[in-house]
């Protein structure tokens, strides 16, 4: 490099001392003179013609592509998934290309959003010019409407190496058909000082996109002591939706009244399409005055659909039993029944001034809340000891531990107050098309 500037540093001090001579000027004057005017040639018309038209097919081709591109949500590609990618390459987002800056120099830019049946897509990036959008406060965010607001359901984003900015999809309730007008309600707080924010956005209904498919089901699938209500089913573009319920309003108000209430955990319904499992997105349940009911979220139903069926695996429920077991202590084993799942009582012994219960459930099941009432006394638990899995020939895994409470006396009953474990259901319900 410093050869080559070198070179050139004498090149230019050559130019500079060159010298023209004198006799030059006179003689390029007098050769102009002599120059007949030349006229100017015609250009050829076939030759502008090709010219003008390869000009047309350049500018129209990029006119085409800054069209497409201008249509399409850029840079989430690694947030989005197979479905709203594919969407997003038909250009079924809307775009909003808005922002809203805060004191602390965060900004919340709007991109974009899709709508369809099921919810509405928020596609925002949060932007951070010092590098630390990993440190931010969080920012709480809503959409408000002419007629309500509209909560968010579920969220995720990815953050870029330089941790300037993250790209966030957020998913907010299918707002209603009326409103025109929506507003991106933000709401910050820094060092206990608030500071709250909104970007406002218009819905194109033309780019709304309507369900693929949508289908009462009313059935209810029972096993054991619970039971499982389908309600129905819809299919959209971006995702698909079961709607069930586990309860209405009298069930659990009479079970309240009873001491019998049901918790649920966690229900594992999968939906298979052309023999395919659907990817599951993720659910939610709720307790209001419509009952106890549930939500599970999966991807967009493939096209061609030839066969749609929901198949109910387990459900998993934590339930009031106030259930009191006489322990003989000298008897070395009881087998006892509740809500038809079994509890081996391997053991009681004394020790030190504890008293400790030996009992062995399948995995799934967990005494939630459990006492030992020593001669009319309920004792708490202390603590778990000694745990051990042990798995059976049929894959069953069989989970034995030591309960401690503290204090002796001479009768002894142990006392199950509620329960967790897991019902297997491992039954299909076809959804006519």
């Amino acid at each position: 490099m410093r050869e080559i500037e070198r070179i050139l540093d004498k090149g230019k001090i050559d130019m500079d001392n060159m010298e023209v001579p004198e006799e030059l000027e006179e003689k390029l004057y007098k050769a102009l003179e002599d120059k007949s005017p030349v006229k100017p040639k015609r250009a050829n018309r076939k030759a502008v013609l090709a010219v003008a038209c390869i000009l047309i097919l350049i500018v129209g081709y990029n006119l085409s592509s800054l069209a497409y591109y201008g249509k399409r949500l850029l840079g989430y590609n690694q947030v989005m998934n197979g479905t709203l990618k594919q969407l997003n390459e038909l250009g079924r987002g809307q775009l909003v290309e808005k922002d809203y800056t805060f004191e602390n120099g965060l900004t919340v830019i709007l991109d974009g959003i899709m709508l369809d049946e099921n919810q509405l897509l928020v596609f925002y990036t949060i932007n951070d010019p010092k590098g630390e959008v990993d440190k931010a406060p969080n920012i709480h965010m809503f959409i408000k409407g002419f007629f309500r607001e509209y909560s968010p359901q579920s969220g995720h984003g990815i953050i870029n190496d330089e941790k300037t900015e993250i790209k966030w999809i957020h998913s907010f309730e299918k707002p209603s058909i009326f409103e025109k007008t929506l507003r991106l309600e933000l709401d910050m707080t820094e060092d206990k000082i608030r500071e709250t924010g909104q970007i406002s956005f218009k819905i194109d209904a033309n780019k709304a996109m309507g369900s693929i498919l949508k289908q009462n089901i009313n059935k209810t699938i029972k096993n054991g002591n619970t039971e499982i209500h389908l309600g129905h089913i819809s299919a959209s573009p971006t995702k698909t939706v079961l709607h069930g319920s586990i309860q209405n309003i009298v069930e659990l108000a009479r079970d309240q009244i009873l001491g019998e209430r049901i918790r649920p955990n966690n229900i594992d319904i999968r939906l298979i399409a052309n023999g395919n499992e659907v990817p599951y997105q993720g659910g939610g349940m709720s307790t209001d005055i419509k009952g106890i009911r549930f939500h599970s979220d999966f991807d967009a139903l493939p096209e061609n659909l030839e066969s749609v069926e929901l198949f109910i695996k387990s459900f998993s429920v934590d339930r009031d039993v106030n259930k009191r077991i006489h322990i003989e202590g000298d008897k070395s084993e009881q087998n006892i029944e509740i809500l038809e799942q079994n509890i081996k009582i391997n053991n009681m012994y004394k020790s030190s001034g504890s008293t400790y219960v030996t009992i062995s459930t399948r995995e799934d099941i967990i005494l939630t809340r459990v006492g030992l009432v020593i001669d009319g006394e309920r004792i708490s638990l202390k603590e778990t000891i000694d745990s051990d899995l042990e798995k059976l020939e049929d894959g069953t895994i069989i989970h034995t531990r030591t309960l401690c409470f503290p204090g002796e006396g001479e009768n002894y009953e142990l006392s199950i107050e509620r329960m967790t474990y897991t019902q297997p259901y491992d039954k299909t319900v076809k959804i006519p098309l």
